[in-house]
């Protein structure tokens, strides 16, 4: 259930209630909030709806596509593209066609090459920059030019944007039309619809902007629809690895990564696992953010994590023992470490903060192919450590 709240501010030890600006005011308007998340990109939660779209550079207001200009265009230096659409919804019209605006776009940005993508870019940046890689490296200096260019017109091909729908007070209503967006066969796009309300102190006139996310999509794709000479057909789409199913479209890249340096077979195996821990004893893979993508093994509660696995296939075990210390008895963190080294022929790593301690052999991190031959032993010691977890806890 959505907990709506109005924000204090507390000056000399004095609490002020502010004001939730009214959506009837004219105060500001749609060009206000396109401007306020073009120039405030951090503003927008991306990291906590889609991680692999994290990092998000504006690039463009206005992007001219065939189905009209798009408010907010975003890239980050994988080569992701975030769409953001800006509604007030005090305009009824406004609320029943902006996920129908935002899909067109969609559609329409799929069917360009990286060119055609860059050039209308540029033109409606209307900036100094001479490419999309320069407006970009401007924030990752290190970033290689052709795997930019690699990414970004993959992702233009396969559909795989992130789009958000920005208003200031997004009606109930429009979270069931994200269950018709799943209904339809479309691209490889997560959606979500972001909330900003906007707070005023009734004394100096400040505003406060408070995004939430309401709604964001859970499955990811159903069908990929291409349009050929204006012809719509679904495409048989082959990938050079077979990522299993996922929930988000940050959880594909994981696997696709995943498979990509360790293989099929292996990215297959820990989704299997993961559904397993899940189904058994509560345990959930929690994708983690960062430069790249991780998958937390995290139990019930998200408190202590049983494993890292990176998308190169390491795996890194850090959090547990600062976490069981916390609980009151540092030795199940560290009997935990101990428990998995037998297992995978590591040893603990103790070289490193209480928090970075973890198993490795000769150094190095072992792989999460040396974990999943040991599954059932491996889940066994998870159930063992959270049972001892529990016991502590009701002790």
């Amino acid at each position: 259930m959505k907990q709506h709240v109005t924000p204090l501010i507390v000056r000399a030890q004095k609490a002020t209630r502010l004001e939730r600006v009214s959506l009837h005011t004219d105060s500001y308007d749609e060009n206000w909030i396109q401007q306020l998340c073009y120039e405030n990109p951090t503003l927008l939660p991306v990291e906590d709806i889609e991680p692999s779209f994290s990092g998000i550079v504006p690039v463009c207001r206005e992007l001219q596509t065939e189905s009209g200009p798009c408010d907010l265009l975003y890239l980050n230096d994988d080569g992701f593209i975030t769409v953001g659409e800006c509604k007030l919804w005090r305009n009824p019209e406004a609320r029943r066609k902006a996920v129908g605006q935002i899909l067109d776009y969609a559609k329409d940005l799929c069917k360009w090459t990286y060119s055609k993508f860059e050039q209308e870019c540029l033109k409606a940046r209307t900036g100094s920059e001479s490419s999309l890689y320069r407006i970009v490296a401007q924030e990752t200096p290190d970033l290689d030019e052709a795997e930019f260019i690699d990414r970004v017109q993959r992702n233009l091909a396969l559909g795989r944007f992130l789009l958000l729908i920005i208003g200031d007070g997004i009606r109930e209503s429009m979270e069931g039309l994200v269950q018709y967006i799943q209904a339809q066969g479309a691209l490889h796009f997560s959606l979500a619809l972001l909330e900003i309300p906007i707070f005023k102190a009734p004394d100096t006139g400040d505003l406060l902007v408070t995004p939430r996310v309401l709604v964001k999509t859970k499955e990811l794709e159903r069908t990929i629809v291409r349009v050929v000479d204006n012809i719509p057909s679904p495409a048989n789409e082959r990938l050079d690895v077979t990522p299993p199913v996922s929930t988000t479209l940050s959880e594909k890249v994981f696997y696709e990564r995943l498979a990509s340096a360790r293989g099929n077979a292996v990215a297959e195996s820990l989704a299997d696992f993961i559904s397993e821990l899940r189904t058994d004893l509560g345990v959930t893979g929690k994708l983690g953010r960062g430069k790249r993508l991780s998958l937390n093994i995290k139990s019930p509660n998200d408190t202590y994590n049983f494993g890292s696995v990176q998308e190169t296939g390491e795996v890194w075990s850090y959090g547990i023992v600062t976490k069981t210390e916390q609980l009151g008895e540092k030795q199940i963190g560290i009997n935990y470490l101990h428990d998995i080294a037998n297992l995978v022929g590591g040893k603990v790593d103790q070289s490193l903060k209480e928090w970075g301690w973890g198993v490795k052999r000769q150094g190095q991190y072992l792989l999460i192919d040396a974990y999943l031959s040991h599954r059932s032993e491996w889940k066994a010691v998870i159930q063992g450590t959270l049972q001892r977890i529990q016991e502590h806890e009701e002790a």
